[in-house]
């Protein structure tokens, strides 16, 4: 089969130098790339390397939204199916951490790119007083709360700043 339809030459010159990668549809139902069902990455299921980034993709999604507590957490309230914990920016830095590992999981959902200046995210930079690593969180009287399950996976997040008239 050759990629322009046309009888393949037998010089060693074109088989050196093709460099055109051949498929051949044979039925497979996973052939090209497909959208994953789950976490929208588009990955070729026939494709070893790919399969293995697509798993790489879905761990760090779930280790990203693992809560296992801490000794100072705040709970605000609590549930037969979770409990909701209430994050400020004066707690401690692992706090503000795994604050800032749910954020980037949400900014991604929502569609901002990685690394996307602060002001295209939902807190603008104007309003961060602190720089470094938590300088989104570290704005003013941010509140952020999840709403952990019972099996310590973070299924909700609301973000709040207070406003004034």
């Amino acid at each position: 089969i050759s990629p322009s339809g046309k009888a393949p030459r037998k010089s060693k010159e074109s088989s050196q130098n093709s460099w055109d990668q051949m498929i051949i549809d044979a039925g497979q139902r996973a052939l090209g790339p497909r959208p994953c069902g789950s976490c929208g990455m588009l990955f070729a299921p026939g494709i070893p390397e790919d399969r293995l980034q697509h798993l790489r993709h879905h761990r760090r999604l779930r280790e990203g939204l693992r809560y296992r507590g801490w000794k100072q957490e705040r709970v605000v309230a609590e549930f037969w199916d979770g409990k909701i914990i209430l994050i400020l920016p004066e707690d401690p830095k692992y706090a503000l951490r795994k604050a800032e590992e749910v954020l980037a999981i949400v900014d991604a959902e929502l569609g901002f790119p990685a690394g996307a200046p602060r002001e295209h995210s939902w807190f603008s930079q104007e309003n961060s007083q602190v720089s470094g690593d938590h300088s989104r969180f570290s704005a003013g009287p941010l509140r952020l709360y999840l709403f952990v399950s019972p099996a310590q996976s973070v299924l909700g997040c609301l973000a709040a700043h207070s406003i004034q008239q």
